[in-house]
């Protein structure tokens, strides 16, 4: 396993566990098993899983730039791809401000409304119109919130829609490896490229080192050599005696 390929994340084996799963059940790997007398849950299957297992950071270092890439996009921020939400502590402040944005105008206005009535009613009169006069100040003042917090409120949602709008997509037809999409984008890419060049390829090779004829057990004896320099043929009856002058 090369040294800078990242190490699998524990929050990520489930991942690989699901990527192993499709690999045992993908066509492929069902008919070589059933070749070798097995199925995609027998026996044979689980030596398998098991041996994928153990073999697990070479077979994630396969994959390891989608996966360093995935790492870089969830450490941006954007939200979890499991979960769909945001690991920043903040997340819960940011949901609350759409709230405020609308509920604080909406509350202005209604308090303006009441203080112009009831100023208004009460000033007809000689007995309240001091306090008629007062709530019209007050009504008053509330149509100026008001109208400031529908101005901030419209403003910070349009910025918050420009910045959550869908990216335009780049020369090669996808959006930019940026936001909620842009993660789980590299999710889905991280997990492909560990099937296809990681998990399918170790199976594989497992199969067809199992398929492979195992060499004949030698028996317990040594053949005659048959090369030495007095052996001639099979009519052989032994060395030629010297003649005799």
């Amino acid at each position: 396993m090369d040294g800078t390929a990242p190490a699998l994340r524990p929050e990520d084996e489930p991942d690989f566990e699901r990527v192993l799963r499709q690999a045992l059940h993908t066509p492929e790997i069902r008919a070589a098993l059933r070749r070798h007398g097995g199925s995609a849950g027998g026996a044979a299957a689980e030596r398998l899983r098991a041996r994928a297992r153990a073999e697990r950071p070479a077979i994630t270092a396969a994959a390891a730039p989608e996966y360093g890439a995935y790492l870089r996009l969830r450490a941006t921020g954007a939200p979890d791809v499991r979960t769909g939400r945001a690991p920043s502590a903040a997340a819960g402040v940011r949901g609350l401000l759409p709230v405020f944005a609308v509920l604080v105008p909406v509350l202005a206005a209604a308090a303006t409304a009441v203080f112009l009535l009831l100023g208004y009613v009460l000033g007809l009169g000689r007995s309240g119109r001091e306090l008629g006069d007062a709530l019209l100040t007050a009504g008053q003042t509330a149509a100026v919130i008001t109208a400031v917090t529908t101005a901030g409120g419209v403003t910070w949602l349009l910025i918050t829609a420009a910045r959550h709008r869908t990216p335009a997509p780049g020369p090669g037809g996808g959006a930019p490896g940026a936001g909620a999409g842009g993660a789980a984008e590299a999710h889905e890419t991280w997990r492909r490229a560990l099937l296809e060049r990681g998990v399918l390829p170790f199976l594989r090779e497992q199969l067809q080192q199992a398929a492979a004829p195992r060499p004949r057990p030698r028996l317990g004896y040594t053949s005659p050599d048959y090369a030495g320099p007095e052996y001639t043929g099979p009519g052989f009856t032994g060395p030629t005696p010297p003649s005799q002058a």
